[in-house]
Order: C-alpha cells, then structure tokens, then sequence
C-alpha cells in the first residue's frame, strides 16, 4: 500500500521533530502544571529554557515525593527525561500516589491520568481508585488512604462475587452523593457494594474488541482475495469443472489442486506461486487464533516472517528497539491474553489482597505482587494503533467503491472521527498532535499514500547495538 521511500520521507520527518523535544508527555505536563506555564509558552521555549524548567519541576518533586520516599531520585530523574533519554511514564499507581502526595484535587488527578500519563480517567468501579478520588476530594493523605484501603480489604470478604456486568455510570452517580460523607461512612457504603468494585472498565475492553474483530475482517477479507486473484492465473477453473465442481472451491478444492500440481514434472505453474496459493490458503482457512491474526497485521512490517521463527513461537519481533519512547507498546500473544482475561485475574487479586489484609502474612504480598502483573488494562497505546489500521482499510475500501483518487484530508478526518469516538467511550484524553503517539499515526496519512505504525518505527527507530 505504500512505498518504502514515501514510508522513509515520513520518518525521517518524525525523527527531525522528534529531535525537538516539542511532544507533550509527563515530563513536560508536570513541569506546565507546577512552574504555571502554558504548551504555548513551553513551545516557544529554546531547548536550554526547557531544561531549566525540567530541573525546577525536579526539585519542586524532589522535595515533596523524595521526603515522603514515593519514588527515588533516580526514578524521577527518568521521569522527567533528565539524562538525555525520552521520558519514562510513571505507572499508575506511582500517579495515585504522587497526586495525594501533592494535594490534588479530584479534576487534577484526572488530568494527570489522562493526560499526563495518557490513560484513562480514574477506574471507579477499582476500590483502590475509587478510595483516592475520595482522598483527593478531601484532601487526605497517604496515610489515610493506605488506611482506608485496608479496612475495606480487611473487612470485604473474600467470597464476595465480583459483578461482571457494566455499572459505571451507576457507581459514578452513587460516589456523587456518598464522596461528601465522612470516610467511616463511606467506607459503610464500598463495603455494602463490594461486589461492584470488579477493577476494570468493561467499555475499554468493547472498544478493543470491536476493533480486533474489524482487524479480523478486514485481514482476511485481503487474504482471500489475494488467494482468488491468484488461483485466477491459473487453469484452477478448468480443473475444478474437469473435477466435477460446480463452482471453484476454494478450501478443499485448493487443496485437492495442490496437491494434483506438485505430484506433476511440469505442473504448469512457478514453484514461488504455488508457495503464495498455499500460504494465502493456509492463512485463510486455517482458523487463525484473532489475537495472532490481529497482531500479524499490527506490526507486520516489524515481524519475523513465520517460515524464519523458532517453532512454537507465534510472534517475534525482528529486532529490539532502542530507547522506545513509552507512548509506543507492542502487543505480545501474552499480553493480549491477559488484558482479555481481567475478570478473572482482577478477581484473583482481589482475594489474595483480602487475605493478606486480614493475616498480614508475607506469602500473600509475594503473590499479590506477582498477580500485579497478569493484571491488564487496555491502554490508548493499545487501541489507537488498531484504529488507524482500520481507518485505512475503511478509506481504501469507501474510496475503491467510488473509484475515487486518494485524498489526504478525507482519509485523515476519517481516522480522527473514529479515534474520537473510541476515545470518549473509554475515558481517555482526545486526539492530540502535540502527542507522540497522536502525532505518528496522523503523519501515516501522507500527501500521496497511507503508511501504517509498524512500517514508520522500522525506519525511524534505530535497532539496539549488539
């Protein structure tokens, strides 16, 4: 779909600004939240000017997160992109806490979720994240809230049956009415509903949904026409209505032709198109697993071909790469495994935090600590690479059915209206060009073709040295 050099040209401009240091990340949120400065009065800023204000936001944190032991020097450091590396996001639960460290309300809290760390909003069907909007709400500690959090999970029993169904917006109009009581009373009231804290938003993971079995779609609808564009080069028709079918076959039929061509000396066809037939067919009629179909078309371009993997290995990437900024996540089989089975592993934790809570025994934190991370939530980092994938597709297959010339506006605005509507269902901050991310994916849309995500990071980020 698009050429390498066009590919390259999008690159090398990506890696100019990128060089800039002009993309809004938590180094840079940070620093326009405490020092009151503006993205416009930090863009204008020369590189020496921005450093500046980088060390004072250091300090100002320095001084507040390093004497409560929050986060160390060092950590903070990469935080804010000190030592001449990218920024490294803060998890989610170091912004928890850093936030109630600072004293921020609610709506600063939010923002920094959404926008500094670019994820979404405070998950108010988590206890934890529901218990530190109400600190923030009244401006307490983390002392209080570490206190609150284990009476809930001391006194919430660990058979409680964690409800699966949506209630979202249910629970954020119960925490209106209940955030202005006092914290013995609103802990009364998490303990009555315990069972509706699930710990995940079950509209991120639709959105996710909807968008592999679009990727699905789209891939094998491509496979498959490839295979019959294929199969229409050769005497396939023939032999099919000399074989006794009515019409072409396409999966047993293929197979029976096959095999009928590679028993023959001359079998009348090359030896790189039979392989092609017999790959498209494979791909096709092979019940994929949809997390691998998905992730082949993901990151294609940064892939080890399949006949070049070690066996059993369903994914590899053809190289490590170096200093990745955190806005860019590949998707493993392992990873999307266990973002789809949240329920299962949040439930899990729920009960082990339970039992440590009650017994104080070290075993349970090891296992807690370990259950941490099989626990996964869809990201933005995750789902706007999918929907730019799929905005092309839409694009090219809106465009073929007008027979209409590319056009870089429409494909563009067409890839915005869907990220803003995902976007806004899942809580997360809009589409931003001043984003890294936001801002790689709308420079796929070039002047003459499109480009996908993994085909601009396999020219514009450099592999490690070995």
């Amino acid at each position: 779909m698009s050429s390498q050099s066009s590919t390259r040209k999008i690159a090398e401009k990506i890696a100019v600004i990128n060089d800039r240091s002009v993309f809004l990340g938590f180094d840079v949120y940070m620093t326009l939240e405490l020092l009151c400065k503006t993205p416009q009065q930090w863009m204008d800023a020369d590189v020496e000017q921005q450093a500046a204000w980088r060390v004072e936001t250091y300090k100002k944190l320095n001084m507040v997160l390093g004497k409560k032991k929050i986060v160390s020097r060092p950590t903070l450091r990469r935080w804010l992109a000190l030592d001449g590396e990218n920024a490294v996001f803060p998890k989610r639960e170091q912004i928890l806490k850093m936030a109630l460290a600072l004293s921020f309300d609610e709506e600063q809290l939010q923002r920094c979720l959404r926008q500094g760390i670019q994820e979404p909003g405070i998950q108010i069907n988590d206890y934890q994240e529901i218990l530190c909007l109400y600190c923030a709400a009244h401006h307490l500690d983390n002392n209080k809230y570490e206190d609150m959090l284990q009476i809930f999970e001391q006194e919430a029993s660990e058979d409680t049956e964690l409800k699966q169904k949506s209630h979202t917006s249910q629970l954020w109009n119960m925490y209106r009415v209940q955030k202005d009581k006092e914290p013995a009373d609103f802990l009364e009231w998490m303990l009555e509903h315990a069972s509706m804290f699930k710990g995940y938003g079950k509209m991120g993971l639709k959105v996710f949904h909807e968008y592999r079995e679009k990727i699905v779609y789209y891939a094998n609808k491509e496979v498959h026409e490839r295979l019959v564009r294929a199969l229409e080069q050769t005497d396939f028709k023939e032999w099919s209505a000399k074989h006794g079918y009515k019409t072409p076959d396409y999966d047993r039929g293929v197979v029976q032709y096959l095999k009928n061509k590679k028993r023959r000396k001359d079998p009348g066809i090359d030896q790189t198109s039979l392989r092609s037939i017999q790959r498209d067919h494979l791909l096709y009629y092979s019940k994929m697993e949809k997390n691998l179909v998905m992730l082949r078309e993901l990151y294609a371009a940064i892939l080890i071909p399949q006949e070049e993997r070690d066996s059993g290995r369903s994914i590899v990437f053809q190289k490590q790469l170096k200093n990745m900024p955190s806005e860019f996540h590949f998707m493993t089989d392992d990873y999307v495994s266990k973002l789809l089975t949240v329920s299962k592993q949040k439930e899990c934790l729920f009960r082990l935090s339970s039992e440590y809570a009650k017994t104080r025994d070290k075993k349970w934190s090891i296992k807690i600590k370990s259950q941490k991370q099989r626990c996964r939530q869809v990201q933005r980092s995750d789902i706007l690479p999918m929907i730019q994938w799929v905005a092309v597709h839409r694009y090219l297959e809106e465009n073929e059915k007008q027979d209409g010339e590319y056009d870089q506006q429409e494909a563009k605005e067409m890839f915005e209206q869907m990220a803003e509507e995902a976007l806004q269902k899942c809580d997360m901050a809009p589409l931003n060009p001043r984003y890294r991310l936001d801002f790689v994916l709308l420079s796929c849309f070039g002047d003459t073709e499109m480009s996908y995500l993994s085909e601009i990071l396999c020219e514009y980020i450099q592999p490690e040295e070995e």
